[in-house]
């Protein structure tokens, strides 16, 4: 059988691992095995039920939903992500300045693909997201990771300074974090927009969970002052605080040129997001639904039980997130332990071993650019979480 090569880029990237560990973990309980997965960046709530009714709406009118719209987004759904950029982050932008994708995810694809030629250099401060190497990597550029571990996940003006060259292109902000839920003050922000005047980098700010702040305050990058926003293209999107991830609706606003940019790439792949979606969307975007603060409150709950009792856990330390819907906690005690025949190597070999053998699916920090350390998603009922953290516990005290 003949062997077809692949392209180069292709063997740059590797799969998302947090998607891999959450088939498994599903896999495994098509087993019938009670496998607890805690893998997923995924709220298990409901989309809203006014959210689900306007798409309901915009599917029972007649020659709406069932054609394409423009690449970049409908005309209407352009104009109240401006009004809710306005509104909720206090940024001015046209709606030619704003664009929907599908995803957020979408969103970042397309902006290191508009913005980053062979060799330039892409710094992303570790703890990061899995997916942004990886992107980085398809486009072939130069991830520079910055350890942010001794500074509370957050990177600091000097951390910064000793990594910009002349070839760095772009600087990714994500506040509130994935994978640690670290939530940057508007001073370490500002810290970092001194640096880069003067400069042509650009940033990707990630705030997709920016609804989801539970100590602090969410800040915008590109609110901090007129150079900030000039250099800033913002990204956020519905799946996060709506509970609409299947809907896939991301969007970015920000310098004209750019936009137009992605706007042309999106245009020769996936053409504009789901129809119905985007109506669901402008729903959304329009009027917080009722449901959110209700959540809110529910993940804070969530939060503080899991921090507890993962800290009551022996050798684990877990600190606690001022947003999104993850823990981070440090595993490194347990590295070199044994349990029963099996030697924890490291943060991957302990990830195994919790889901093989205490139904407990995380996904392992190195695949974050932090081992050591494992991220448990609390998007998840109480009853799950206190089961989980139950059988951590009896893991660790198997240990010898």
């Amino acid at each position: 059988m003949t062997h077809l090569k692949l392209a180069e880029r292709v063997g740059r990237i590797q799969p998302s691992a947090t998607l891999a560990l959450t088939a498994r973990a599903k896999a495994l309980a098509a087993e019938g095995k009670d496998v607890i997965a805690l893998t997923a960046g995924e709220c298990d709530f409901e989309t809203p039920a006014a959210v689900r009714a306007a798409a309901i709406d915009a599917l029972n009118a007649r020659g709406v939903v069932d054609r394409y719209t423009p690449a970049s987004g409908l005309p209407q759904l352009r104009k109240a992500i401006a009004a809710k950029f306005k509104r909720d982050n206090g940024l001015e932008y046209a709606p030619e300045q704003v664009m929907a994708n599908c995803g957020a995810k979408h969103s970042c694809f397309n902006l290191v693909g508009a913005l980053v030629n062979d060799g330039d250099e892409v710094i992303i401060p570790a703890p990061y997201w899995v997916s942004y190497p990886e992107m980085v990597n398809f486009f072939g550029g130069k991830p520079v990771v910055v350890d942010t571990s001794s500074t509370g996940f957050v990177l600091t003006a000097e951390a910064l300074k000793k990594a910009l060259t002349p070839r760095t292109r772009l600087l990714l902000v994500n506040s509130p974090g994935n994978p640690t839920g670290a939530v940057w003050s508007r001073e370490a922000q500002q810290a970092l927009a001194d640096v880069l005047k003067g400069t042509e980098v650009a940033v990707l700010s990630d705030e997709i969970y920016e609804k989801l702040v539970y100590d602090g305050e969410h800040v915008s990058f590109a609110a901090l002052s007129e150079d900030a926003y000039n250099r800033t293209v913002t990204i956020n999107g519905v799946a996060k605080a709506y509970a609409m991830t299947g809907w896939r609706i991301g969007y970015a606003a920000g310098p004209r040129h750019i936009i137009d940019a992605m706007g042309a790439l999106q245009s020769h792949s996936t053409s504009n997001p789901a129809t119905v979606s985007q109506f669901a969307t402008m729903k959304a975007l329009t009027e917080d639904p009722a449901e959110l603060d209700g959540w809110r409150k529910k993940f804070i709950a969530r939060r503080d039980l899991i921090v507890s009792g993962l800290n009551d856990v022996p050798g684990v330390k877990c600190a606690k997130p001022g947003g999104a819907f993850y823990v981070f906690p440090d595993f490194r005690a347990w590295i070199g332990k044994r349990h029963g025949d099996l030697k924890l190597m490291d943060d991957s070999v302990i990830c195994e071993a919790l889901l093989t053998r205490a139904l407990v699916a995380g996904v392992p920090g190195r695949e974050f650019g932090a081992p050591g350390f494992l991220r448990f998603s609390y998007a998840a009922s109480d009853e799950e979480i206190r089961k989980a953290v139950e059988r951590i516990g009896k893991f660790a005290r198997e240990l010898s």
